[in-house]
């Protein structure tokens, strides 16, 4: 399974890249901003992106889930430092398998993508 990961700060990609690693997944790809994401939808055409909600003054995860509109087969999971009603709220519209609230560990990651069958699909 290709693997995007949509994370702004490099530490934290880093982590998930390695958690994820961990996991068995080894097609992993990382943007750190919102045209990088879009060239890398298109170039690398992932399966599962992992979605920081916040990326950078100028866009959001949201904005890049917002971009697919149903042209790209992709499953997407927010990752967020912020689990308030607002952010929830802002990703009620788009078409997502669930978030991740960070920190995180490896047996939350892992309870959400079996949760969503994505550990049988590796």
């Amino acid at each position: 399974m290709r693997i995007l990961i949509i994370e702004d700060n490099a530490i934290q990609a880093l982590y998930l890249e390695t958690v994820v690693n961990k996991m068995g997944f080894n097609q992993i790809e990382k943007a750190h901003s919102y045209k990088q994401a879009v060239r890398l939808i298109d170039e690398f055409k992932p399966e599962l992106l992992f979605v920081d909600i916040n990326l950078d003054e100028e866009s959001t995860g949201i904005d890049v889930v917002n971009t697919l509109n149903g042209n790209h087969d992709v499953q997407v999971i927010y990752v967020t430092g912020n689990s308030d009603r607002y952010y929830t709220k802002q990703i009620e519209n788009t078409n997502y398998l669930g978030y991740l609230v960070k920190p995180f560990n490896l047996n939350e990651l892992r309870d959400l993508l079996t949760s969503v069958n994505i550990l049988n699909q590796q």
